[in-house]
């Protein structure tokens, strides 16, 4: 099974497929399956990517050319808004996956073959971007599909495989199977 989505938010683990996510917490081997809806009412299904903003304390879910905000449960006010808020061009029809790099503060936006950096301090682009993906995650070739942080090591989904990688020295770790994280038996 190829993943929507995966973001850590709040030091548990969700994963997004179609209208639903499981919901992995560290006290239980067990995820717990929900629907989309049923957690954030106001959100849309089948997302392409999420993440949790530490900073704003708020929970991003991207669809299309569109960005929705939840503090808790409930959508924040002025969202939905277009991703190109972010400072993203016009012309990026979707986000396929993103995640935030808590040493470098910085949220990283996979977009086809190519990443953004955005600073949240600043609530700016980097310069210098887009970037290939291969040129900073090495060994990576497919398509980017979903990316998280756990315990100090970043992840990123590409098919049915998950890289694990150590963003301060650049080095690939390990290649996984994309349910490393998330070991269930009812899909």
């Amino acid at each position: 099974m190829v993943l929507d989505a995966v973001a850590t938010l709040r030091g548990e683990m969700f994963f997004f497929k179609d209208s639903f996510f499981w919901r992995s917490y560290p006290q239980s081997s067990t995820p717990q399956q929900s629907l989309i809806t049923n957690f954030w009412p106001d959100a849309p299904s089948n997302i392409d990517a999420a993440y949790e903003s530490r900073s704003s304390d708020k929970v991003y879910l991207f669809k299309g050319k569109m960005v929705w905000a939840f503090s808790g449960y409930d959508l924040v006010r002025g969202y939905p808004k277009p991703i190109s808020s972010f400072g993203l061009a016009k012309s990026v029809e979707k986000i396929d996956a993103v995640f935030h790099d808590v040493d470098t503060g910085k949220t990283l936006f996979f977009v086809g073959s190519d990443y953004y950096s955005y600073d949240e301090v600043r609530k700016t682009m980097d310069q210098g971007f887009p970037k290939r993906v291969d040129e900073t995650f090495s060994g990576l070739t497919g398509q980017v599909t979903a990316a998280f942080q756990y315990k100090g090591f970043t992840y990123i989904y590409s098919g049915k495989y998950m890289f694990e990688y150590s963003l301060r020295s650049g080095w690939l770790f390990r290649v996984l199977n994309n349910s490393y994280f998330l070991r269930c038996t009812n899909f």
